[in-house]
């Protein structure tokens, strides 16, 4: 790993074979979310490495999470595709920005919390991020993402009861539901000149990203390419990394054949 681009967020070197992966949402709480977790896991253990760009969980409340019968289920699977040799990445999304070095240390992934940038070859760079980041005519979510993350909150989240971490995890989730409903729809976009502006920032000829589980893959004007993955299981939600740097979406098919047939 090395400094990145100018916007500082680091550098990190992907092998050909990488796969980039859409919002999971993964409910721990849901053994038959858990089961499909693991089976995409094990599909997953046959690439070089693997990038979650964000939402890996419907929900995380801290280490306190990772204590539960489904939380500790989760970091074993992650765990046991670490061991196997796949160099696993995860980009906190909205929904599990509290995934923290713990995280990190039990389940063998790497967290980057803003995200990463990436050589693509002959010069070119890539940008990794979740996404929210870019909503940015949304002027409350985005004042609520800097109180959620700021220094007092990331202290106080893990040292909060789990049973009150949960309900206050479950108010904010049925909150944003209902903001969201009501809310206009061009406010709620990905805007274009942030995707333009961060990936200035960064140096960057292709942004990737996730968050707002609506598939596009286009060449902006005066800017980069920008690619966002569909959610998981929902349409093309993975893109895989070529030998000469492309990078090609796809879908899982697991919509349709229940099993996570990627590769």
């Amino acid at each position: 790993m090395e400094r990145g681009g100018p916007g500082g967020r680091p550098r990190v070197e992907l092998p050909a074979g990488t796969l980039f992966v859409g919002d999971l949402h993964v409910d721990v709480d849901r053994p038959e979310e858990l089961e499909a977790f693991e089976l995409l896991l094990l599909e997953l253990g046959r690439a070089p490495a693997a990038v979650f760009v964000g939402d890996v969980f419907e929900y995380w409340i801290g280490p306190s999470q990772g204590e539960t019968e489904g939380g500790r289920r989760a970091i074993s699977a992650l765990r046991r595709a670490a061991e196997g040799g796949t160099a696993l990445h995860v980009i906190p999304g909205n929904r599990d920005f509290l995934l923290d070095a713990g995280f990190e240390r039990a389940s063998g992934a790497r967290v980057w919390p803003r995200g990463f940038c990436a050589p693509l070859g002959a010069g070119r760079e890539l940008v990794v991020v979740h996404g929210d980041e870019l909503c940015t005519l949304d002027v409350n979510y985005l004042r609520l993402r800097r109180v959620l993350r700021s220094r007092a909150l990331l202290w106080l989240a893990p040292r909060l009861p789990r049973s009150l971490a949960r309900a206050i995890a479950a108010r904010l989730r049925r909150a944003s539901r209902r903001a969201l409903a009501h809310k206009p729809r061009a406010e709620a976009e990905q805007q274009e000149d942030a995707a333009r502006q961060l990936a200035r920032a960064e140096g960057a000829e292709v942004l990737l990203c996730g968050h707002a589980h609506r598939f596009r893959d286009e060449r902006l004007a005066g800017g980069p390419r920008w690619i966002v993955l569909d959610a998981w299981r929902h349409g093309r939600d993975l893109v895989r990394l070529g030998a000469g740097g492309e990078l090609d979406a796809f879908s899982s098919g697991a919509a349709d054949s229940g099993a996570a047939a990627i590769l």
